[in-house]
C-alpha cells in the first residue's frame, strides 16, 4: 500500500505544475495593473463634460448660499425691537398683577391696543424666521445632495480626475467648508430668535385674554355703584400715598410703552409732516404766482380767513386734523396728544383771526380742556374732587348753552356743529349725574369726551375751511396765470367742496369721539364684520365693503373730473369776450380719470374676471337694445378728443347753435352763447353733424356793415369817410381790405354793402355796432345824409 501511495502523489503533483505552467507564462505577458477604478467611466462619451457641468452647478450653488447666508437673512429689525416688545410685555404683566388697583378702562384699552399691535408684528416676526428657517433647511439638503452625488463621488475617488481639476476642486472645498460654517451659524441663531418670538407671542395671547377679560369686568363695574353717593362722602385730607406711589410706577412703564408705539409708527409722524409740507407748498406757489402777476388786489379782494401767503399755522392744523386716518386703532395717549398740539396750533391760529370776544370763548375752552385733563388723573376722588367736577359740568353745560352758538356762527359745518354742540350739553348732563350716584369713571369718561368732541369738530371745521380756501386760492392763481378775465361763480364751487369733505369730517370725528368714550374697538370690529363678511347671490361671492368702496371711487372720479378744469383756468359763467383755447389737454386728463376711476372701482369689488366678463356681456346685449345712441355718443366724445376738430374754447356753429365752447365731456359737450345760456350738445351730433368752427386757425372773421346814402352825387367822399373810419378803428385788420359793394343805386339813394375783416370772432357784435355809430358820425359830418 505504501509504494502505490507514493506514486500517487508524484503523479498528482506533476499534473499540478503542467495546469498552473501556461498561467504563470500568461502572467510574465500581462499588462501591469489600473491606477483608478474609474477607467471604464473615464472612456465614456460625455463623461468630461458632465463632470465640468457638476462642478460649475456645485459653485453656483455655494456660492447662492455664502451669499445668502452671508446677508444675515434680514433679521435686523427683529433683534434690535425683539428686547422692546419683550420689556413692555413684562411692563404689561406687572401692571396686571402688582398695579391691578389703579389701572382703569382707559388703561386696559391702551394695553389692548398696544398688545394687538405687538402681536401684528410678532406674527410678521414668525412668518419670516419660519421662511429663513426653510430656506436654511433647503440649503443644507442641497449640499448633502451635492455629497451623495454619483458624479462628485467618482471625482473624489479618482486620482487622475483630482489631478486635473486640482483648483477647481480647491475652490469647491473652501467655499463647502464657509457654506457649512454660515449655514449653521444662521441656523442657530435663527432657531433661538424663533424660540424668543414664539416664546413671547404666546405670553402676549394670555396677556390678551387677560385684558380682555379685565375690559368686561371693568365695564360691567362702571355702570354699578363704584362709591358713595355725593351726599353720603365724608371727606378726608388723608392722601393714599401707596395708590399714589403705585399709580406713579404705573404710569412710568407706561410712558415706557407710548415711547415703543412712537417708534414703531414713526412714518405715521412722517406721513404727516409730508401733508403738512404738501400743503404749505400748494398754498405758497398758488400766492406766489398771483404776486408775479402783479395781482396782489384778487388776495385782497378774496379776504382769505384762515390761509396766509406762508401758511405754517394751516399746514399744521391740516395735517393734526388728518391724524386719526393713519392709524384706526390709536392709543388714547395718542389721540390727546393730537388732541394737546391740535388745541395749541389753533389757540395762535384763532389769536389773531377771530374777534376778541369770540376768541375769549376759545379761552374758556381751552381752560375746560385743562379741568378736565387734570380730574381725569385722579385715582381715588375725595369729596372735594367729586364737587369740582360737578361744578365743571354744570359749568360746561352753561357755557355750551350761551356761548357755543357764537362760535357755531363763525364756522363752516353749522348743523353738524350744533348736533355736537347738544351732545356736549348732554354729556356734561350725564357726567353730573354719574357723579351725583357715584359712577366717577363714567363720570370722567363723559366729561372728557365731551371737551375732546368739541375741540375736535371745531378743528375739523377750521380744517375744511382752510382746504376750500386753498383750492378758492389756486382757481385764482391758474386764472391770472391763464389771464382770464371772466367771473367765476365760487360759491356754488365751495358748496359741493364742502360737502364732500364733510364726509371725512364726520368719518374723523365719530374716530375721536368713540375713542373718548371706549367704544371705538367695539364698533370698529362690529363694522369691519359687517362689511368683510363675504356674501353670496347664486354663484357670485362678494362683500358689502367691496360694493362701499365701489360706489366711494366711482363717486370721487366723477367729482374729480367735473372740477379739475378749475385749476386750469377754467371759467365757471360769463362769456368773457375771449378766446382762450385749452387744447385737448384738460379733456384728456377729465378722460384717465373716469377711466382710472372705472378700472379702480372694478378691481376694488374683488370680481373675478369671468364675472366681470359676464356683465360685460349682459351690457352688450344692453346695447343691442337700446342703448346705441348711448354708446355713439361716448365713442363720439373720445374721437372728439384725440381728433380735435374743436377745443376748449373754439367758437363753434352747430345747426342754429352758436357759441363758445365751454365743456367737451365723455356724453355731451357745452356751448355758452353770447346771451349767456348754455347749449348741451350731444357728441354724437357734433361728429356726424355739420360743424362751423369760427376759430380752428384763427381769430379773424369777416363782418358786414349795410349802409344807405344820399345823394348820389357825394359817393366819392362818402367810400373815402368810410375807409378813414373803418381803418382806424382798432380791432380792424390793416392788413385785410376793406370792401365797399353796392347793393342797389338810383337817382334818390345808394345801397353800399361794407365788409371788413375784425381780429377777434368774440367781439363781433360789439365791433359792429361801433363801426355803425362811427361810419354815420363821419358821413353826417362830411354833410352827407344816411338813410
Amino acid at each position: 500500500m505504501r509504494p502505490y501511495t507514493s506514486l500517487n502523489r508524484r503523479k498528482g503533483l506533476l499534473l499540478a505544475f503542467v495546469c498552473l505552467l501556461p498561467v504563470a507564462l500568461w502572467a510574465q505577458t500581462a499588462h501591469p495593473p489600473r491606477d483608478s477604478t474609474g477607467y471604464q467611466n473615464r472612456e465614456r462619451p460625455g463623461f468630461a463634460d458632465s463632470i465640468l457641468q457638476k462642478i460649475e452647478k456645485v459653485q453656483q450653488t455655494l456660492t447662492r448660499i455664502n451669499n445668502v447666508t452671508e446677508d444675515g437673512f434680514n433679521t435686523a429689525e427683529i433683534e434690535q425691537d425683539l428686547p422692546d416688545i419683550q420689556s413692555n410685555i413684562q411692563i404689561i404683566k406687572e401692571n396686571l398683577s402688582v398695579y391691578s388697583s389703579v389701572l382703569n378702562i382707559k388703561n386696559l384699552l391702551t394695553f389692548q391696543v398696544l398688545m394687538g399691535d405687538m402681536q401684528q408684528r410678532l406674527d410678521g416676526w414668525r412668518t419670516s424666521l419660519f421662511k429663513y428657517n426653510r430656506q436654511l433647511v433647503t440649503m443644507q439638503m442641497e449640499m448633502r445632495g451635492f455629497a451623495k452625488d454619483e458624479v462628485m463621488q467618482q471625482l473624489r475617488k479618482d486620482s487622475l480626475l483630482q489631478k486635473l481639476y486640482l483648483d477647481e476642486i480647491a475652490d469647491i472645498k473652501k467655499n463647502w467648508k464657509l457654506a457649512r460654517r454660515s449655514a449653521k451659524a444662521n441656523q442657530t441663531r435663527i432657531t433661538q430668535l424663533q424660540a424668543n418670538v414664539s416664546k413671547s407671542y404666546f405670553v402676549l395671547i394670555e396677556l390678551q385674554d387677560e385684558v380682555r377679560d379685565r375690559i368686561r369686568q371693568s365695564g360691567m363695574q362702571s355702570f354699578g355703584k363704584e362709591y358713595n353717593y355725593l351726599w353720603e362722602v365724608a371727606d378726608s385730607n388723608k392722601a393714599d400715598v401707596q395708590v399714589m406711589a403705585l399709580a406713579r410706577k404705573s404710569y412710568a412703564g407706561q410712558r415706557k410703552m407710548l415711547g415703543y408705539y412712537f417708534r414703531a409708527h414713526r412714518d405715521n409722524w412722517l406721513w404727516l409732516i409730508l401733508i403738512a409740507l404738501v400743503y404749505f407748498s400748494w398754498v405758497f406757489n398758488a400766492f406766489r404766482k398771483i404776486r408775479r402777476a402783479g395781482q396782489q388786489q384778487v388776495i385782497a379782494e378774496a379776504a382769505f380767513k384762515y390761509i396766509k401767503p406762508i401758511p405754517v399755522l394751516a399746514a399744521l392744523v391740516v395735517a393734526l386734523s388728518m391724524a386719526p386716518f393713519f392709524d384706526l386703532r390709536p392709543p388714547s395717549a395718542y389721540v390727546e396728544m393730537m388732541q394737546f398740539f391740535l388745541l395749541l396750533t389753533l389757540t395762535i391760529l384763532f389769536l389773531r383771526r377771530w374777534p376778541k370776544r369770540l376768541f375769549y370763548c376759545w379761552v374758556a375752552i381751552v381752560i375746560f380742556y385743562l379741568l378736565y385733563s387734570f380730574t381725569n388723573a385722579i385715582i381715588t376722588p375725595r369729596l372735594s374732587t367729586r364737587i369740582a367736577l360737578l361744578v365743571l359740568n354744570v359749568a360746561s353745560v352753561l357755557f355750551g348753552w350761551l356761548f357755543l352758538p357764537r362760535i357755531r356762527e363763525e364756522l363752516p359745518m353749522k348743523k353738524f356743529i350744533r348736533i355736537v354742540s347738544f351732545i356736549y350739553i348732554g354729556l356734561n348732563l350725564l357726567a353730573a349725574f354719574c357723579n351725583l350716584f357715584g359712577r366717577i369713571s363714567m363720570a370722567k369718561v363723559f366729561g372728557t369726551a365731551s371737551i375732546y368732541s368739541l375741540i375736535q369738530i371745531i378743528g375739523l371745521a377750521v380744517f375744511i375751511q382752510m382746504i376750500t380756501e386753498a383750492f378758492y386760492v389756486q382757481m385764482l392763481s391758474s386764472r391770472v396765470t391763464a389771464d382770464t378775465k371772466s367771473l367765476l361763480n365760487y360759491e356754488r364751487i365751495q358748496g359741493k367742496l364742502s360737502k364732500l369733505l364733510s364726509v371725512g369730517v364726520v368719518i374723523c370725528w365719530l374716530i375721536i369721539f368713540t375713542t373718548n368714550l371706549n367704544l371705538y374697538d367695539f364698533l370698529l370690529q362690529g363694522i369691519l364684520h359687517l362689511l368683510n363678511e363675504p356674501r353670496r347671490i347664486g354663484s357670485t361671492r362678494f362683500t358689502f365693503g367691496s360694493m362701499v368702496m365701489l360706489v366711494f371711487i366711482l363717486y370721487v372720479a366723477n367729482v374729480l373730473q367735473k372740477y379739475i378744469g378749475y385749476f386750469f383756468g377754467e371759467t365757471e359763467d360769463g362769456f368773457s369776450g375771449e378766446i382762450t383755447r385749452k387744447g385737448s389737454r384738460l379733456v384728456m386728463i377729465r378722460l384717465c380719470v373716469i377711466v382710472c376711476g372705472f378700472l379702480l372701482a372694478i378691481a376694488a369689488t374683488g370680481l373675478p374676471i369671468d364675472k366681470i366678463t359676464i356683465v360685460l356681456g349682459a351690457l352688450g346685449v344692453g346695447i343691442g337694445l337700446g342703448l346705441q345712441d348711448i354708446v355713439n355718443n361716448l365713442i363720439s366724445g373720445i374721437i372728439l378728443i384725440f381728433e380735435r376738430p374743436l377745443q376748449l374754447g373754439d367758437y363753434v356753429e352747430i345747426s342754429d347753435k352758436k357759441g363758445r365752447v365751454k365743456d367737451i365731456g365723455i356724453r355731451a359737450s357745452r356751448l355758452l352763447t353770447t346771451d349767456g345760456a348754455e347749449v348741451v350738445v350731444p357728441n354724437g351730433q357734433l361728429l356726424s353733424g355739420q360743424l362751423t368752427n369760427w376759430t380752428l386757425t384763427n381769430d379773424h372773421i369777416r363782418i358786414e356793415l349795410p349802409v344807405t346814402i344820399s345823394p348820389t352825387e357825394k359817393l366819392p367822399a362818402a367810400q373815402e369817410a368810410i375807409q378813414q373810419t373803418i381803418q382806424a378803428h382798432g380791432q380792424v385788420m390793416h392788413k385785410m381790405p376793406v370792401d365797399i359793394l353796392f347793393t342797389h343805386v338810383n337817382d334818390k339813394e345808394c345801397g353800399l354793402r361794407v365788409l371788413c375783416w375784425i381780429s377777434n370772432i368774440a367781439n363781433e357784435h360789439k365791433v359792429k355796432s361801433e363801426l355803425l355809430l362811427q361810419v354815420y358820425q363821419a358821413l353826417k359830418g362830411a354833410g352827407i345824409a344816411v338813410g
